[in-house]
């Protein structure tokens, strides 16, 4: 009968120490991100560029990328109308090819940005719920949302 007792007491303290030792690993699991969408012009620079390395999906948005297209493509049309015309079926695969999926992009950022009702650039926001304003540097804006999102914990 002590022996039994005494293998329930070791296993209620194992079962404590486990349970001691994974809350911290269940609460990191808990304020951890998965998406991060930074919205910026074409000037402002933004670190890191891509997601390589990062735990989270990384999504940057230049809320000017259409005009940058438009500037892009008018750079490159010839003078005359008919001269642009030829210019334009000669090129319109290329184009379709290459500009469309960044005008996509970009369409995609601009109604996102009126989606959050992103105030001002830079805007990182954060798991969709979050925007951290002012910072270009996206390791910044998470780590202040994850400190403020685990001081909001009881």
């Amino acid at each position: 009968m002590r022996a039994s007792a005494d293998f329930l007491l070791l296993s209620a303290r194992l079962l404590i120490c486990a349970c001691a030792l994974l809350l911290p690993a269940a609460q990191a699991q808990q304020a951890s991100v998965s998406v991060v969408e930074v919205f910026a012009n074409s000037a402002m620079h933004i670190t890191p560029e891509n997601s390589q390395g990062l735990p989270w999906r990384l999504d940057i948005y230049r809320l000017d990328a259409l005009r940058q297209i438009e500037r892009q493509l008018s750079q490159n049309l010839p003078q005359t109308e008919a001269e642009a015309m030829a210019w334009l079926r000669a090129n319109e695969a290329r184009i379709r090819r290459e500009v469309q999926p960044l005008a996509v992009q970009a369409a995609n950022g601009v109604a996102l940005a009126h989606y959050y009702r992103i105030e001002r650039l830079p805007a990182i926001v954060i798991d969709r719920k979050a925007v951290v304003y002012g910072t270009t540097d996206v390791r910044a804006a998470v780590g202040r949302y994850l400190q403020t999102k685990q001081g909001d914990r009881p």
